[in-house]
């Protein structure tokens, strides 16, 4: 009863996360504008990538449910009309049968034992790797989100140069017309002045490409954000750690090498059912018969057990265990790279925060400089004095813009930290 209610658990939400995917168009509209804490809670929805997962660890359990019945009671009915000519008998006479027969394997010194722990460990792992899905499709939607984010402030920044430039040119062609600059100088600024135009086109189109690219993996393809709230970021003040002190909580709280250890187990238990097989059987059995004729050594009821010891079988047990030997040899190397590649992967990533660290100490100080010299040039320009913002205004964006990507990569990267240690980000609130 207890692995039939899993079973149907599982199916349940399996069916649930599909029902989703189909009613993605029809579900509620995204809010507008949208924050990143809306666009994360959708790290749990009916996505493609999570209804995978669910139907993997579905499969699993149906696996389970599958060992649980090898050894339960065999029971059928045999019903046999004949007709036969004995001996000493020229006339056909009634030889007909009905047979009740129940058989159950009472002990397979064991076999399903170890099929049952190797399809526990399979569950198992298909548990922890459904939540190593959801922690990636977390890290997806935060990356989307603040790629929109990106593609707007570059756009406003080459949006600000293109300004600039076109009123460069716009001065330089009423000069041409009085004659005061050549022909060679006027098409320089022109070019440059189309080239700027051609980056803002290209900016514009991957503002709405990015926020398509976000739809995608908020299950909501059909419905585009348009409005993002920039979210605050408590990530940058966060201390950076050594890399021996998440080494180890990683190595052991990691969703997807806790996963591959318990694929290891499952298939060291699998290894031990192929050994076990072929092996000795011992059964109970009770067989009610209804003869039409009664001869000797027919019995209306036998009860009894059947103990089998089987001692050859063409070296199918050896045959299955050397493939199954090397499915462990694989599980296993899968396991050791996991391993090597968490502890790159961490190295890699608290190296590129101290970078980050650094350039984003740069960025600030930049963004500080172009912006006291956007304030000096407003004044300026308000005491009719210059002309033009637009040059100081173009500066000061693009140092925002570059900003603003430093920073949500240190808040990426710190996700990354977190899901790689064992967090289950998709179950924390207020992310």
């Amino acid at each position: 009863m207890r692995v039939f209610l899993r079973v149907n658990e599982l199916l349940l939400t399996v069916f649930i996360a599909v029902s989703s995917f189909s009613e993605t168009a029809k579900g509620e509209a995204l809010p507008n504008p949208l924050t990143l804490d809306q666009a994360l809670s959708y790290a749990t929805a009916g996505h493609p990538n999570l209804s995978l997962a669910d139907a993997q660890l579905a499969h699993a359990v149906s696996r389970k449910l599958q060992v649980e019945t090898i050894n339960n009671i065999d029971a059928y009915i045999e019903l046999a009309p004949y007709a036969a000519i004995p001996s000493i008998n020229d006339d056909f006479i009634n030889d007909s049968y009905a047979r009740l027969s129940v058989t159950k394997t009472l002990y397979d010194f064991g076999y399903s034992a170890s099929l049952e722990d190797s399809a526990d460990e399979d569950i198992t792992s298909q548990q922890l790797l459904a939540a190593a899905t959801r922690n990636k499709q977390y890290i997806i939607i935060m990356q989307r989100y603040f790629n929109v984010i990106l593609a707007d402030l570059h756009f406003a920044a080459v949006d600000e140069e293109m300004t600039s430039l076109y009123v460069k040119y716009d001065k330089l062609l009423e000069r041409h017309s009085l004659g005061m600059i050549s022909d060679v100088v006027l098409l320089e600024a022109e070019s440059i002045y189309r080239e700027a135009a051609d980056r803002r086109k290209a900016s514009e189109k991957n503002q709405y490409s990015s926020r398509q690219r976000l739809a995608i993996a908020l299950n909501k393809p059909e419905d585009i954000p348009a409005d993002l709230i920039r979210p605050q970021l408590p990530q940058l003040k966060q201390t950076i750690p050594e890399l021996g002190a998440i080494l180890d909580q990683a190595l052991v709280g990691n969703l997807t090498i806790t996963a591959l250890q318990h694929a290891v187990r499952a298939d060291k238990a699998a290894l031990e059912a192929s050994k076990q097989e072929y092996g000795p059987t011992l059964l109970a059995g009770l067989e009610l018969n209804k003869y039409e004729r009664q001869l000797r050594g027919r019995n209306d009821a036998s009860i009894g057990f059947n103990l089998r010891i089987p001692f050859a079988n063409g070296s199918r047990t050896e045959a299955k265990a050397a493939r199954f030997v090397s499915e462990l040899s694989a599980s296993q190397a899968r396991y050791d790279q996991a391993k090597f590649a968490l502890r790159q992967q961490l190295s890699d990533l608290i190296t590129k925060l101290e970078i980050l660290k650094f350039k984003r100490d740069s960025d600030e100080q930049r963004l500080d400089s172009r912006g006291l010299t956007l304030d000096r040039n407003r004044v300026r320009y308000e005491l009719e004095m210059q002309t033009t913002l637009g040059n100081s205004m173009a500066r000061y964006t693009e140092a925002e813009w570059q900003s603003a990507k430093n920073d949500f990569e240190v808040a990426t990267i710190w996700a990354r930290i977190n899901t790689l240690t064992g967090k289950r980000l998709y179950q924390q609130k207020g992310n």
